[in-house]
């Protein structure tokens, strides 16, 4: 049995439902071109930085029908020091990531940018904040197994429709509206309710395929978009996975290194390359007992896999992976999952977002495709991502918002930040508009600007998104000048 990893943000344990209403004018200013009523800024409910202001506003569940039901929005902001320049719109990714919480655990990374912008930030449909959908019905999504034949996969696709039914049941109108091309015309709305001409974006993990979506559908609205740790949403499935699994292997290459020369490291001296393959095809013939509070709980290669990739991506965890890697040889898997938790499943709402932008199998034969094209790419972490998007058949729709090109002429010079594992991804999405230039953050670790709070990125993603300047090509972190 395998889990497939995702970003889990903290969920709140009481979640009541978004109310429903007459779409208002501030709905549909984007899609009309009508001015948009201002919004109405005041304190922030709940722990909240006080230095942030938050703002309601109303958007169609379906934009197709801006008449019909809406949700409101909670659009934060933390206004510049001085004279605003401009505003900047800011996606912590996720998918769902609740903006106003993260733009204010995350306040002093902003610093330097609120000093000639406003920075602001929402609360997105469907997202962990638990303001438009039942979280207690769509924290948790299936549990499947790897499917190695059709009858295991039609089993598997039968625990995903029925792992999906609570949330989908719960809120069917919205839920069949959460793809990144609703959400960036949410996020449209939100430009013409600021009062804004163009907005600059800025776009951490997942948020860039937000970014991606905006840029498609009003890219004449776009003055700046920075990008930071992002997957691939211009190419076709296959070719953003080959690159996901090569930034991996690269990652776990930079481990490798690190073990050979370091005292730190329990595989010191010996094969670490083949001694990991040997422990995940020993768990594969025999899945390996994990710790006490695993209970009957054992561990297969593909769980291996998956909670070896959460390890890799920060090097503060490569001595307890190395450990890790050490017990298993000898046949226990508890230094994986001290806590004998397992892998969480996908949170649902999350992965309606992954299934309706397009990351998915449409069948048994692209799937097994999928993990045949992964073995030659990645000797060392194939087939894992393949079980997450296995999740979105049977029970979602052709995915209504597909990775496509940007359209490069009407884009302004784009900036991307990207550490070893996700340069490719990030590149993939700049390497598409002249001009456009991508820092390559020299070491391991997601979300530079955001989670780390790294001075080099922020210099140049700031001076960026305030000046419109791309740094130099082939520019590198840590290289920020004093």
């Amino acid at each position: 049995m395998t889990w497939p990893r995702s970003v889990l943000l903290a969920l709140p344990l009481v979640v009541a439902l978004g109310a429903y209403a007459p779409a208002a004018a501030a709905a549909s200013a984007s899609a009309s071109g009508a001015p948009a009523p201002p919004l109405t800024w005041s304190a922030c409910e709940g722990k909240i930085s006080a230095e942030l202001q938050c703002a309601k506003l109303a958007v169609p569940i379906d934009w197709s029908k801006p008449d019909g039901k809406t949700i409101t929005l909670t659009v934060g902001r933390a206004p510049a020091a001085g004279a605003a320049a401009g505003a900047v719109l800011f996606s912590p990714g996720g998918p769902g990531g609740a903006g106003v919480q993260e733009l204010s655990r995350a306040l002093p990374h902003f610093a330097g940018l609120r000093t000639r912008m406003n920075v602001v930030t929402w609360n997105p449909r469907g997202g962990v904040s638990g303001e438009h959908i039942p979280l207690a019905s769509c924290a948790a999504g299936p549990a499947f197994a790897t499917p190695d034949n059709r009858r295991e996969y039609d089993q598997a696709l039968e625990a995903n429709a029925a792992g999906i039914a609570p949330c989908r049941d719960a809120v069917p109108e919205l839920f069949a509206h959460l793809d990144s091309a609703t959400q960036a015309r949410d996020m449209d709305a939100i430009r013409a309710a600021l009062g804004e001409e163009k907005i600059s974006f800025f776009g951490n993990s997942y948020g860039g395929v937000l970014g991606a979506s905006y840029a498609r559908l009003f890219p004449q609205r776009l003055r700046a978009m920075a990008v930071d740790s992002v997957p691939d949403h211009v190419d076709p499935l296959a070719e953003s996975e080959r690159l996901q699994y090569e930034g991996l292997e690269a990652g776990f290459k930079r481990f490798v290194r690190w073990c050979a020369g370091s005292s730190d490291c329990a595989l010191r001296g010996i094969g670490v390359e083949k001694t990991w393959q040997a422990v995940v095809r020993r768990a594969e013939r025999r899945p390996l007992p994990g710790a006490a509070a695993a209970g009957e709980r054992r561990y297969d290669g593909d769980d291996l896999k998956s909670l070896a990739y959460g390890l890799i991506d920060s090097t503060a965890d490569w001595p307890a992976l190395a450990k890790a890697i050490a017990s298993a040889a000898k046949g226990d898997a508890s230094g994986f999952d001290p806590q004998g938790r397992g892998l969480p499943p996908r949170v649902t709402a999350m992965l309606a977002v992954n299934c309706a932008d397009g990351f998915r199998y449409d069948g048994y034969r692209a799937y097994r495709a999928a993990v045949r094209r992964s073995v030659k790419v990645s000797p060392n972490f194939s087939g894992m991502r393949e079980n997450a998007w296995l999740a979105c058949s049977p029970w979602a729709a052709k995915a209504p918002n597909p990775p496509a090109p940007l359209p490069a002429r009407k884009l302004p010079p784009l900036l991307g930040v990207g550490p070893v594992y996700e340069y490719p991804s990030v590149r993939a999405i700049t390497d598409q508009v002249p001009g456009s230039v991508t820092v390559k953050y020299d070491d391991i670790g997601h979300g530079r600007y955001l989670n780390a709070g790294d001075p080099c990125v922020i210099g140049y993603v700031d001076r960026y998104l305030i000046d419109g300047k791309v740094p130099a090509p082939g520019t590198t972190c840590p290289a920020w000048p004093a």
